[in-house]
């Protein structure tokens, strides 16, 4: 399982190529509420568009939890 830090930093290869040679970049996220519960709010991170772990968390006020 990565970690948030590691998700975010994940790179895919970009549409358009730069001097004849590939070009990665950092993928737009999408999170998702999956619902409210006692706990805080649950919600997914996965990279929008792109093949990728999927992360789970509970979000409590300005705190992560990952489940």
């Amino acid at each position: 399982m990565s970690t948030l830090e590691q998700l975010l930093n994940m790179k895919v290869r970009a549409d358009t190529m730069q001097n004849g040679k590939e070009v990665f970049i950092t993928p737009d996220f999408r999170i998702t509420v999956q619902k409210k519960t006692l706990d805080g709010i649950h919600i997914i991170i996965h990279p929008m568009g792109h093949n990728g772990e999927t992360l789970d968390f509970i979000v409590r006020d300005n705190t992560l939890i990952q489940l």
